[in-house]
């Protein structure tokens, strides 16, 4: 073999049709080919391809695994054949459903099953006590808070900037766990006594916070008071008190019901049941909203359906129409005029409905946008609504005497909390609950921190930001009557931001104001 290659390159060498340099070249690995034999050094293999040496690594992802298999022995199944296993994988798919079926049995005291295991019911019930007694049926927005400003002024922005630019972190920490898992809405108690917030998570978990109140550990160490339980078996998608009675939690979820949390009787009841639980896919409510009465639910499907609840009939009964084509993700009632309804959608349109006329032509106004619309909600005093959509951009529109909505401002937000986000919860605009002060609204930024803006103007009032925030507070939501804002995260933790006192004063951090685009013929 060896003879036959040397043979070869002889007769190449000797090839008339070879030019200097090629023949050079032959020479030189001739050469280097001899030394290496004499240093006995084995042949050096020339063929390799160099691509293979610079492929770049792969990152393979990651998807859930799946369910652990076990063998039908363990099961409690004799392996004797295919019938066997048919049996045994029925039997699997019954106790998965178990786990998604919704809970049915109302939860009281020491039946509430806390999450973190902790035999804390008696400090809870406690807890609920003192709730009641500070509330007392308070409504929503008390009347004698007074923010001696001129809303929608020029003074009325400047108060709610002062009082914006002396908030801090409220606790000793930066950041408090209060769910287990990301938290995709937040209602606050309206008590000015006591601050109590709850949270609701991905899994069904409602956790309460006592925001300005410490627990002593087994070390005598403090640490924050929070309670969790699960009050649902899917994801809690709203949560709010009711608008007459404080006392009275209500809670919508993905498991197709929804729950009042009642504090006099430290108890979970159903008002609302939605679907059948062998349908997985029929009956996902995904909003959820209430009349000025508190007598009415009203909330919305994944397949655009609309729906109406009255509280005072049973759990089964409600009337329902078909409003978009596509998931509903947000409906919001007008406080003042709660004739008039806002729906946003995935299919890229944001709706006015007058309800009166349900069963008949009931839509006012169709807006388009370039992508899904995730949020849109009334002011307090029903003049204005802000929306938000994956177009990043936050809109704010007019609502004026012929009944109609009229794009005033075009705010640009980065609103992408996909997969670049890390899966973060996505962003709503919410407006301050209380009419009297200047209108304006707060939303998370993909900066770690929570951004407020005036509904007149559009400009931005503050930005709250901390060291300590690792994480981006993707949900927020304003104190009714205290000068408080609560924010949650992907990571199931919450924050508070208080009025800090004025001696020594505190430096507040304040961003760059953002370009207003002001439309005033908007053709939709």
């Amino acid at each position: 073999m060896k003879n036959t290659k040397k043979t070869t390159r002889r007769k190449i060498g000797e090839d008339s049709t070879l030019n200097e340099y090629e023949r050079q070249r032959l020479e030189n690995i001739r050469r280097n080919e001899e030394v290496l034999r004499q240093l006995d050094i084995p042949e050096i293999v020339r063929s390799i391809n160099l691509k293979k040496l610079k492929q770049k690594r792969v990152y393979k992802v990651q998807w859930p695994s799946e369910p652990t298999r076990h063998s039908l022995r363990i099961r409690g199944f004799t392996p004797d054949g295919a019938v066997a296993k048919r049996e045994a994988e029925k039997k699997e798919e019954r106790r998965e459903r178990e786990k998604r079926v919704r809970l049915k049995a109302d939860l009281v005291k020491s039946e509430l099953m806390s999450i973190d295991g902790v035999d804390d019911d008696n400090d809870f019930v406690d807890l609920l006590s003192k709730m009641t007694k500070s509330s007392d049926n308070e409504n929503i927005i008390s009347d004698e808070t007074d923010y001696s400003c001129i809303p929608g002024g020029v003074n009325g922005f400047k108060a709610v900037q002062r009082i914006y630019s002396s908030l801090g972190i409220a606790t000793e920490w930066s950041t408090v766990n209060v769910t287990p898992d990301r938290i995709y809405c937040i209602a606050v108690h309206p008590s000015k006594e006591k601050v109590l917030v709850a949270a609701g998570d991905k899994n069904g978990c409602l956790g309460f916070w006592d925001v300005r109140e410490n627990i002593k550990s087994e070390y005598d160490e403090d640490q924050p008071r929070t309670y969790a339980f699960q009050a649902h078996t899917r994801t809690i998608t709203s949560a709010m008190y009711s608008p007459t009675d404080s006392n009275h939690l209500y809670t919508c979820s993905y498991d197709g019901s929804i729950r009042s949390f009642d504090f006099n009787q430290a108890k979970f009841m159903d008002t609302f049941i939605y679907g059948e639980d062998d349908d997985d896919s029929e009956y996902f409510l995904s909003s959820m909203d209430m009349d000025p009465n508190g007598q009415r639910i009203y909330f919305s499907t994944n397949h655009g359906h609309f729906g109406i609840k009255d509280i005072r009939e049973p759990a089964e009964k409600f009337t329902e129409y078909k409003l978009h084509e596509d998931k509903i993700g947000c409906i919001s009632i007008n406080k003042i005029h709660p004739q008039y309804l806002v729906t946003s959608s995935r299919d890229r349109t944001m709706r006015l409905w007058d309800i009166r006329k349900l069963n008949s032509e009931p839509e006012i106004q169709q807006f388009k946008y370039k992508a899904a619309v995730t949020s849109a909600y009334w002011s307090p005093n029903g003049n204005q609504v802000v929306s938000t959509c994956f177009d990043h951009i936050l809109r704010v529109f007019d609502f004026n005497e012929e009944c109609d909505l009229k794009l005033r401002h075009q705010i640009p937000h980065n609103n992408k909390t996909g997969r670049q986000g890390g899966w973060v919860t996505m962003f709503r605009a919410t407006w301050h609950p209380n009419p009297n002060v200047h209108p304006h609204f707060i939303i998370g930024d993909m900066l770690k921190a929570a951004e407020i803006f005036s509904g007149i103007d559009g400009e931005l009032i503050w930005t709250l930001r901390d060291e300590g925030l690792k994480a981006i507070p993707a949900v927020n939501a304003f104190h009714p009557n205290l000068n408080l804002i609560v924010g949650g995260t992907a990571s199931g933790k919450m924050c508070a931001w208080e009025e800090m006192p004025k001696s020594p004063p505190l430096e507040g951090i304040k961003s760059m104001p953002r370009p207003v685009v002001v439309i005033n013929n908007y053709s939709h």
